[in-house]
């Protein structure tokens, strides 16, 4: 099995748009829950399941689609990193692939 890993930007997407569907409908929220454990059980098993059809725009990256999300990854040494999570109507952004530390952010500032 491989180790998946997921980056802040995707997980505080995943709690922001789990607490939006639990605020408007409980099991489009429960829905949503599963597809996040499907998603990740199924890069545990595949890390190769993803395409490059959906315009992850960084060298190596790939993309699972499951139900209506899409989520973005790269693998690095043996681990599938989520990068980046979004339904598939949305607009889809190049997300980082480096870490920000807080000197960084501080010096954008």
């Amino acid at each position: 099995m491989t180790r998946v890993t997921v980056s802040k930007e995707a997980a505080t997407f995943v709690r922001n748009e789990a607490a939006y569907l639990r605020r408007r409908n409980t099991h489009a929220a429960r829905n949503f829950s599963e597809t996040v454990r499907r998603a990740r059980d199924i890069l545990r098993m595949f890390d190769e399941a993803g395409n490059v059809m959906h315009g992850l725009r960084i060298k190596g990256g790939l993309t699972l689609v499951v139900d209506t999300y899409l989520f973005d990854y790269i693998r690095e040494e043996g681990v599938v990193n989520i990068i980046a999570v979004r339904h598939g109507r949305m607009l889809q952004l190049t997300p980082s692939t480096e870490e920000e530390s807080d000197e960084d952010i501080a010096d954008e500032r």
